[in-house]
Formats: C-alpha cells, structure tokens, sequence
C-alpha cells in the first residue's frame, strides 16, 4: 500500500508541477507560430507552407544533414488536400534568452487514396531570426499506430531547476557536444538502456517509428533495453541558445541484431541547475532501404 501511495503522490506532483510551469510571452509567441504554420498548410498546402516557415538554413537529416528548402523546392506543389498533414504544439519550452525553442505534438496524415488515418508525433527545433520572427531548423516525426496523447492545450516541459549561469555560449555548446559524445561512447561500452538512464530528464521522451511515445526516464530505460540493446552512435553537430539553458544534438546512429536500421537521431536538451546537460526529446529518423 505504500508503495501505491507514494506512486498515486508522484503523479499528482507531476500533474502539479506540470500545471505550475510558466507559459512566458516568448513561448507563447512560439506556440501561436507553430499553429500559424499548421493553419498555413491547410491554406496553400504543405510544400509551400513548410518553406514559408522554415528557416533558410534549415536541415533536413538524410541521414546526414542537407539544405532542408533544396529538398522542398525540388518537389512540386500540391493543394492541402493531395497531403493533410494535421499537428498541433502540446509540449515545449523556450531557452531562457529567448531566441531558441522546441515543440512536439500528435499530428496525422490523410492520404486523398487511403482511408485510413495516420497518426504520428512530431518534433521541431526553432531559432528566432534577426527580423524577430521564428523559424523551424530542425522539423523530425515519427508514425504511431494510434493518436498520441498529451495533457490537455499547450503545457510547458516540466523540468524542474533549469539552469541559470553565465557560461557562454561556446563553452555550452562545447559542454553539450561532450554530453553528446558520452553518451555515444556509453551505448558502445555499456549499452543502451544503461547509457541512456544517466543522461534522461525524469519526464524525458522517446520517439520512434511505429510505437507510442514513451515517456518518462524508467520507462525509456526498459523500452531501450528490450527493443534497442544493441545500438552504435556517432555525433555529429550540436549547439545551444545564447543562455546556455537549452540547445540540440543530432547524428547518426545504427540498430543491429533483429530490427537492424541505419538513420539519423535528433536530441533536444535542457540544463539543470547544477549544469548538468540532460535529454528531454529524443527522435530517431530510420534511413528508408534502398
């Protein structure tokens, strides 16, 4: 009984703490730009509407990174209706310093020939540009077999004591690079499961191809260790926002063993109060066969 207790005390403290946190003007700013983005694909269909909101330099992971608009504009445009692609902002957060975010939600696709309804749950880095305005650099999904939940409207990542010092930028991102690095050199030595559990949020998420999100650091640790024992990593870029509070990594990474994949990771991470740098968003990008 005890033990029930204390686990019903958990999560209504999450539910709490979730509640509690602050949505600021900056993120709420964020919020109403990505849902501007989702209206704009039902107005001039997805192709358009992504190199509208996406930034310049944006990157697309194939598995290694290339110019996310080359690959837009190479393809034809097409009204809403040949692609519905839906999402909606459920969770993220904002870097103290204003100028870069991340955003995740459900989202569905509705192909004018298939009857059914694809779900899936996205994931998108933001960095505000010199004119103010923000623009997607990083934009990752992955397909569900079911519609993904979340708690109701736009809540913030509950994470606790952020970090608030005055290391720069450089020197965070070097530290969040290295957060990077030890966590690849750990799944080698290891595994997985192991790895991961020292370097996840508490109410981190895992996305990948063709499973519900998992959410929280136990429950990715054991969904690693049954599904993703045997996995290599390599970084290769990382960087963070001017407040060194938050900041992204990606890579590559490779699966063996029954399953195998090749493909590209994205991570998204937040520093705790401590400085210590930990993930709160992973996604893997699986490399379609050739």
């Amino acid at each position: 009984m005890r033990r029930v207790a204390f686990g019903v005390a958990g999560l209504i403290l999450t539910a709490v703490l979730a509640a509690q946190e602050k949505i600021s003007t900056d993120l709420q700013a964020l919020v109403d730009t990505e849902r501007s983005f989702a209206h704009a694909a039902t107005l001039k269909g997805v192709r358009d509407a992504f190199l509208d909101f996406f930034a310049d330099d944006a990157i697309a992971l194939t598995p290694l990174p290339t110019s996310a608009t080359a690959r837009l504009r190479s393809r034809p445009a097409q009204p809403f209706s040949a692609t519905e692609l839906k999402w909606e902002p459920r969770t993220g957060d904002i870097a103290r310093s204003g100028e870069l975010g991340w955003l995740t939600g459900p989202s569905s696709f509705h192909a004018p020939n298939e009857t059914k309804l694809q779900h899936g749950n996205y994931l998108s880095v933001w960095r505000k540009q010199t004119d103010g305005h923000w623009r997607v650099f990083i934009d990752v999904g992955v397909l569900t077999p079911q519609a993904v939940t979340f708690a109701p409207g736009f809540t913030r990542f509950p994470f606790g004591d952020r970090y608030a010092g005055k290391e720069g930028r450089a020197a965070s991102a070097s530290a969040l690079l290295a957060a990077d690095r030890d966590l690849n050199e750990r799944i080698a030595s290891g595994g997985t499961a192991q790895a991961y559990r020292a370097h996840l949020a508490a109410e981190a998420r895992l996305h990948r191809f063709g499973v519900l999100s998992i959410v929280g650091r136990r429950a990715i640790a054991d969904w690693l260790d049954q599904h993703a024992a045997s996995m290599s990593a390599t970084s290769g870029a990382a960087d963070v926002a001017e407040a060194g509070d938050i900041g992204y990594s990606y890579g590559t990474y490779a699966l063996k063993g029954d399953g195998a994949e090749r493909g590209a990771y994205v991570r998204v991470w937040t520093r705790d109060g401590a400085g210590s740098w930990l993930i709160v968003a992973d996604v893997t990008q699986p490399t379609p066969p050739v």
